[in-house]
């Protein structure tokens, strides 16, 4: 199994706690949030990673210099990132927010996507998007070259419209540290 992880948002709302690295690295109890993410990751049997990495990408490169990286040079948006990681992905793959952490069987998820025929499938906790996906590589076609394009307000709509989403819910809780809160909760809960 292959998974993307988008590692280049500003995190706005964490800039006081992080100083001056991006999000997705911050210490949670004395290791980076990427590094406790892709650890996870792997042990649920995801070996290939490739990062989408944008504001301040090198602190990301420096620690994990065996993975693969797409790169965009400007602020593309969720979708746009994707796009712009295209040539790594020839079949389905997972894609995962790198602000994250949801603990869960990925094979079990893998599964129901193929088995629902659809392009992509989101994993929801309770209805919400816990930001776990699984898209065939078909996605890259609905979404435009070289634009800005949002996963949450361009892509779903047309993956909605087209009946292309498929539901994995699950009951497991997730992490989202792109908050104060949420960087609490996993300083509390990830040791």
């Amino acid at each position: 199994m292959k998974a993307l992880i988008l590692a280049g948002g500003f995190g706005v709302r964490l800039r006081e706690l992080v100083h001056g690295q991006p999000k997705h690295m911050a210490a949670i109890n004395g290791r980076p949030f990427l590094r406790r993410l892709v650890t996870m990751l792997i042990k649920r049997g995801i070996k290939e990673i490739v990062f989408a990495v944008g504001y301040l990408p090198q602190s990301i490169k420096d620690e994990f210099k065996e993975y693969c990286f797409s790169e965009d040079d400007r602020p593309m948006g969720t979708a746009g990132s994707l796009k712009n990681a295209q040539r790594f992905f020839k079949s389905d793959f997972l894609m995962i927010n790198g602000d994250t952490y949801l603990d869960i069987d990925y094979q079990q998820v893998f599964q129901a996507h193929r088995t629902s025929g659809r392009l992509a499938t989101l994993v929801v906790n309770q209805e919400v998007s816990c930001g776990v996906y699984v898209f065939s590589p078909q996605i890259f076609d609905l979404i435009p070259e070289g634009t800005k394009y949002s996963l949450e307000k361009d892509l779903w709509p047309i993956l909605l419209k087209q009946k292309q989403v498929n539901l994995f819910k699950t009951n497991q809780k997730f992490i989202d540290i792109g908050s104060p809160q949420g960087y609490a909760q996993a300083l509390k809960e990830l040791k």
